[in-house]
């Protein structure tokens, strides 16, 4: 599981000030981004592949006396949802390091080469965003934040960098995606 680390504090600082009705974080680590929207009366479902991190989850928000407020999922991905299920703003601070994964790297972070992981997240949640919704994904400079960034584009996503922080070896970057507007005719 990833403990919140400077990421985790960039992503909040964003989040908090967006205002939605109905939020999905994957990769929901500590819970620390969904605790934070359930506060503001959001409902929000927190999924995470690792069991111990839906435990954390839930032991966190038992802990705030806010049991009951969130859906915590054990799951790969969005893949344990159905057709038709839509989300205001969709959370994601994924495994972004292009290291391969493998039994010698930790899965929090180790991305796979060329943004593999995060390619795979969007082909799984993008349709659950809804027609204004927002996708708030953590990248890291050293991934192929530019291919990512053209494939969106093409696919008719607006990327923006809501924020972005620089470290001695790397400039973590949150993206905003949403879907461009239809043009008028």
């Amino acid at each position: 599981m990833y403990p919140p680390s400077e990421d985790s504090y960039i992503v909040l600082d964003i989040v908090e000030k967006v205002e939605a009705k109905r939020v999905l974080e994957i990769g929901c680590g500590s819970g620390i981004v969904s605790l934070a929207l359930v506060r503001r009366n959001t409902e929000v479902v927190a999924v995470d592949v690792n069991m111990q991190a839906c435990r954390n989850t839930l032991t966190n928000f038992k802990r705030n006396r806010l049991q009951g407020v969130v859906h915590v999922v054990n799951g790969d991905l969005a893949t344990a949802f159905r057709d038709g299920v839509r989300f205001d703003m969709i959370v994601s601070n994924p495994p972004y390091l292009p290291v391969e994964q493998s039994p010698n790297e930790d899965p929090s972070w180790a991305a796979g080469k060329d943004a593999a992981f995060s390619r795979r997240l969007l082909e799984n949640v993008l349709p659950l965003m809804a027609d204004a919704g927002i996708l708030f994904l953590v990248q890291s400079s050293l991934s192929d934040v530019d291919g990512l960034k053209r494939t969106l584009e093409e696919k008719g996503f607006l990327v923006e960098e809501a924020s972005c922080k620089s470290f001695f070896f790397e400039k973590i970057i949150v993206f905003k995606i949403s879907r461009k507007p239809p043009n008028p005719l």
